[in-house]
């Protein structure tokens, strides 16, 4: 009896399918997720995910490490205002612990440390203070992959939820799937505070202290299986490999050299702390005052502190280096919008530069702009919500419009629409600027299609700028609407003249019809009006 080839991956993935429905019925949903039926590539072979965020000078961890402290630090400066004490702390975080993985790789017996403890790092601080772009920017520094995510979206293995397993996994997708790399990358958590445990909730608690626990294996050193026994495509992917080599060869990645850092705004600890302290600090100094003192209390914050908080004291304990960050007053915002390479100044430049608009911010616009963002209480990304707000009518309203030159200065941050009013009502702006680009398209692709010029004058194309506009439609869509049967006509006119170019003049614009049916006539008129010996014979 002939051997029975194996079914192929479609049809494996078909009865799978099959299988689950008949199992589960409607409850259960098997999603693609682009399963590869090819042979595995080459191991040295891998397309890098486009969105990984590496810097040019550095596009791959160079396990000869050469950075200092200073170096990491002073690379920081550029990009995050303020922050010192954090900035320290992790560029020293981050140098010992590439330090230690350098030396492992290459067999340096002297700096390698068998019982090397993981600087992972615990930062502390109020929203948009610069904690995420820190990390990010370290990430480009040194080249090694990065993946964030948020401490709500996980669940203790078994639940319903995300599996803390998965930021590893996550990790490995943005170094393009290279596990290698993958291995020397940095895990960011963020909100961490949120898994924290009231100490009089009893029962079994999924979401804080479940995930807490699972976050202590991946911290220290274990090695996570690539293929999530949750996923579905995973699991087909396992069955294809099976159905191909008689065998599912695991694919893992171990957590001993990536480096997991968690933050959080830890509202409520400065309390504790207090307690622990026995001082008062909130409530006998001007706002402005118990802000800084609030921010110096943090620094004081130890590990029975965070225990009281809510979190595992073995959590805590995987967490070794602590840092806090302190909020943003006006001058560190506009210290931010000054001298950042960060700033968000620069994208407005480049948005107005891109319609032709040389923008240009002036000091005191620059502190007029941080003085109303400390009020938002949002830290730098309150930045971006008032620059919005004040120059979105401005983008809308000046690529229209003949206007190269924007001087954003501190009248105009607090009366943003009153100077926009007075802008556009000085005589010698342009408003048809662009519309006359528009209108030059239009006469393009008339001549491409037919194989005839047209040409509007100058007051034709005010007219069309004004009628397109009364009624509501883009100029090409106008065009093409009050001039649907022009084609046919003017090949009429080529016949009878010869023509091959055309000038319109307003009327066309405001009488189209009656003013193809002239020029048709006109063109009959000048055939007939030719000497004989021209005429074609009869």
């Amino acid at each position: 009896m002939p051997e029975k080839n194996p079914p192929s991956p479609e049809e494996i993935q078909k009865e799978f399918e099959e299988f689950v429905r008949k199992k589960f019925g409607g409850k259960v949903q098997i999603i693609s997720q682009g399963m590869d039926f090819q042979d595995s590539m080459p191991e040295d072979h891998h397309e890098k995910d486009a969105d990984i965020d590496v810097p040019e000078e550095r596009k791959t961890f160079d396990l000869n490490f050469d950075l200092t402290p200073k170096e990491v630090k002073a690379y920081l400066d550029r990009f995050i205002i303020k922050q010192d004490e954090a900035k320290k702390a992790l560029a020293i975080a981050v140098c010992d612990h590439y330090n230690q993985v350098a030396a492992t790789y290459d067999g340096d017996e002297k700096a390698s440390i068998d019982d090397y403890s993981k600087q992972n790092v615990l930062i502390l601080g109020p929203t948009g203070v610069g904690k995420t772009y820190m990390i990010k920017q370290i990430a480009k520094l040194i080249g090694v992959p990065f993946v964030k995510a948020d401490a709500t979206r996980f669940s203790e293995t078994g639940y319903m939820g995300a599996n803390v397993d998965d930021l590893v996994r996550d990790l490995v997708h943005q170094a393009g799937d290279d596990v290698k790399m993958a291995q020397f990358g940095i895990v960011y958590l963020d909100e961490a505070d949120k898994l924290a445990v009231p100490k009089q909730l009893y029962g079994r608690d999924v979401s804080g202290r479940g995930v807490q626990l699972g976050m202590l294996k991946l911290m220290e050193e274990t090695e996570v299986d690539l293929r999530s026994g949750n996923d579905p495509a995973s699991q087909m992917q396992a069955m294809i490999e099976f159905q191909k080599k008689g065998k599912v060869e695991k694919q893992i990645i171990n957590t001993k050299h990536i480096l997991f850092i968690v933050s959080g705004a830890f509202t409520g600890l400065d309390k504790i702390i207090n307690r622990r302290l026995n001082k008062k600090a909130i409530g006998f100094k001007s706002s402005k005052n118990s802000q800084s003192v609030h921010d110096q209390i943090l620094h004081e914050a130890i590990t029975q502190d965070f225990i009281d908080f809510g979190f595992e004291p073995e959590f805590v304990g995987r967490l070794p280096v602590r840092v806090a960050c302190d909020h943003l007053q006006a001058e560190d915002l506009y210290q931010i919008l000054k001298n950042s390479e960060g700033s968000v100044i620069k994208q407005y430049v480049a948005a107005f530069h891109a319609y032709g608009i040389d923008a240009e911010f002036t000091d005191d616009a620059l502190t007029e702009i941080a003085r109303l963002a400390e009020s938002e209480k949002t830290g730098a990304r309150a930045l971006m919500t008032l620059c919005e707000k004040i120059l979105r009518d401005y983008k809308f309203e000046l690529p229209s419009t003949g206007i190269t030159k924007l001087q954003i200065n501190k009248e105009l941050v607090e009366h943003p629409a009153k100077v926009l009013r007075e802008l556009l009502s000085q005589p010698n702006v342009n408003f048809h600027k662009n519309l006359y680009k528009k209108i030059s398209m239009f006469e393009e692709n008339f001549a491409r299609q037919h194989g005839m010029t047209i040409e509007f004058s100058e007051e034709a194309r005010d007219e069309i700028c004004t009628s397109s506009s009364e009624a509501k439609q883009p100029v090409c869509d106008f065009l093409s609407n009050i001039l649907n049967s022009y084609e046919y006509g003017l090949k009429l006119v080529q016949q009878n003249t010869g023509q091959k170019h055309f000038l319109f003049d307003a009327e066309v614009v405001r009488n189209p019809r009656q003013s193809l049916e002239r020029i048709i006539r006109d063109s009959y008129e000048s055939a007939s009006k030719k000497p004989e010996e021209e005429l074609p014979d009869a």
